[in-house]
């Protein structure tokens, strides 16, 4: 199979370098360059025991795109000292010339394939792809995860993995109103190539996906449905024994061909499908998923299985776009084997309405509300150990603007709420709770001048059973644009706040924050700094007496960053 890929790789290549000597080619510039490159770096210290940062870090990266004679070759990059340590250095480098239909992905690269079979996962090697008038055609092959060993001695843990190697083939009929897409995907790890010893506990795997997808447009573009479609075999333990005999089906017998079955491999499915409607003045779009239990391809890192997903949402605009409604609700659940011990059931619900009722005011609400249920599965639930809670989140976000050419004045609210409700008897003295907070803004804007005065005042309220914990505070901010072009910009704040609880003394602290940006043509500086100070203020006279050598919160954290664009 993999000599299959890497002759189609040649073939797909030699077509591709033939394809791009016709005609037009030499009517082209020679060559031209555009992108960006830059470099930053950070620098934190603080007086408390255990830092949350290390002091240094430092990037380079780059995004540069030379096109010679019309063909295009995009090139990214990223240096910096994250990789197994912080002293030693961390690399991608990746390259995708294009010329028409074609681009050729080497290095460091993604491939958007389908949801369910190979997409958010990137690759280091080779990959294609082709979309000459209604082919769709793409295929990579590549190392998709490099080796990192078990350390259990430096101190500084990181979860072993094994290196695993990937390839994938889409071949497709359609354009961008319909087509029909048929995908592979196969990645194994090598057991071999990383010191692991919790062997128990890390699995070298291996894992095949068949997968569909498809689009079609009607009436118009005014409907659309879109599906994905994927059966995976998936092996949990490389090191687990072959089968004598394949197990009887069709899916078996398929993918018995493609790779070795074993005690430890299970075929899974999975599917989602989507019809969204667009009209004049409203776009809505309901939408079902469907996980199996145990589905996992090895192209799609982060997707959660054992889920049955129904979602709609709507747009409604009206009155020109001055009155613009959003809402969803979806419903899910898991347990699709009826084989867990309880099912969770989650219902979301979402509404926001954004309306600009003057050219002077305008004002935006938002609901969110999450029903949390869990039933019997396997065995029966007493009500002291079930789930069922209640969350509903409100916000009011109304703005005033008075501007003229030489003043502005915005005077902004916001105001958020949030209640949880928990109806089980035994944990609602201790999740039952809500929480209120609010925001008054008032911004000065001298227009001429292009400087800017703000003042903020903070308010926020928890209550949880007899518990309560408040927060007033308050911030001063300025910005300005200085010189003749406007092109260099200051930033500068102060802010206090001060901490309430039932349970304790108040707490404050103190925050000075700043930047400075540069501009010049195709030059960018930034330099940035955040300064927090707390005061020591012991709860009572015991841990007073117990810790006096503690002393006052101190962190700062800042940074430089240089961009050149050409």
């Amino acid at each position: 199979m993999k000599t299959a890929v890497l002759s189609c790789f040649l073939c797909l290549v030699s077509g591709m370098a033939g394809a791009q000597e016709l005609e037009g080619i030499g009517k082209q510039k020679p060559f031209v360059l555009h992108g960006s490159i830059g470099a930053s770096t950070t620098y934190f210290t603080s007086n408390e025991i255990v830092a949350s940062r290390p002091p240094w870090s430092w990037n380079l990266y780059g995004n540069l795109n030379p096109t010679i004679y019309g063909i295009s070759m995009p090139v990214s990059f990223v240096i910096n000292q994250y990789g197994k340590s912080y002293t030693q250095p961390f690399g991608q480098f990746g390259i995708s010339p294009t010329y028409k239909w074609a681009r050729l992905h080497l290095g460091y690269r993604t491939i958007q394939m389908s949801p369910m079979v190979f997409e958010g996962q990137s690759f280091r090697g080779v990959g294609v792809e082709l979309n000459p008038k209604l082919l769709r055609f793409a295929a990579f092959y590549g190392k998709l995860n490099r080796r990192v060993n078990e350390d259990t001695t430096s101190g500084q843990f990181s979860q072993p993995q094994f290196s695993r190697l990937g390839y994938g083939v889409k071949l497709g009929v359609g354009n961008q109103k319909h087509y029909i897409d048929l995908l592979y995907f196969h990645a194994k790890d090598d057991s071999t190539s990383a010191e692991v010893i919790s062997k128990d506990r890390y699995l070298s795997l291996e894992n095949s996906v068949i997968g569909l997808s498809f689009k079609t447009t009607l009436l118009q573009d005014k409907i659309t449905w879109t599906g994905d479609l994927a059966t995976s075999a998936n092996t949990e333990d490389l090191a687990s024994p072959e089968l004598d005999s394949i197990p009887n089906g069709i899916a078996e017998k398929i993918f018995s061909k493609l790779m070795p079955f074993r005690t430890s491999t299970r075929i899974t499915y999975s599917g989602q499908t989507a019809v969204s409607v667009a009209l004049k003045n409203y776009t809505g779009t309901l939408g079902y998923r469907r996980i199996a239990p145990g589905y996992k391809s090895l192209g799609t890192p982060y997707m959660i299985n054992d889920i049955e997903l129904v979602n709609w949402m709507n747009n409604l605009n009206l009155s020109q776009g001055k009155l613009n409604i959003n809402t969803s609700i979806s419903n899910q659940h898991n347990n699709l084997k009826k084989d867990l011990a309880s099912q969770m059931n989650t219902f979301v619900g979402n509404l926001n309405v954004n309306a600009i009722l003057t050219d002077k005011f305008n004002l935006n609400f938002n609901y969110s509300g999450y029903l949390l249920n869990q039933d019997d599965g396997t065995i029966k639930l007493t009500d002291s150990v079930r789930l069922a809670q209640q969350i509903h989140q409100f916000s009011l976000a109304p703005s005033y603007t008075i501007y003229n050419t030489l003043y502005s004045h915005t005077i902004s609210t916001n105001i958020n709420y949030m209640l949880l409700n928990d109806d089980n008897v035994v944990t609602s003295p201790f999740t039952s709770s809500n929480n209120l907070s609010t925001s008054l803004n008032y911004t000065l804007g001298l227009v001429s001048k292009g400087m800017n005065f703000s003042v903020t005042g903070l308010y926020n309220q928890f209550k949880q059973d007899t518990n309560r914990y408040t927060s007033y505070g308050a911030n001063l901010g300025t910005s300005a644009q200085f010189l003749k072009q406007k092109n260099l910009g200051v930033q500068a704040t102060v802010g206090y706040i001060l901490n309430e609880s039932s349970l304790g003394d108040a707490q404050s602290n103190i925050t000075f924050s700043g930047s400075v940006n540069y501009r010049f043509k195709k030059h960018s500086l930034n330099a940035y700094g955040n300064y927090v100070y707390t005061p020591y203020n012991p709860i009572n006279d015991v841990v007073a007496r117990a810790l006096r050598q503690v002393v006052a919160s101190k962190n700062f954290f800042g940074g430089i960053s240089y961009n050149y664009s050409f």
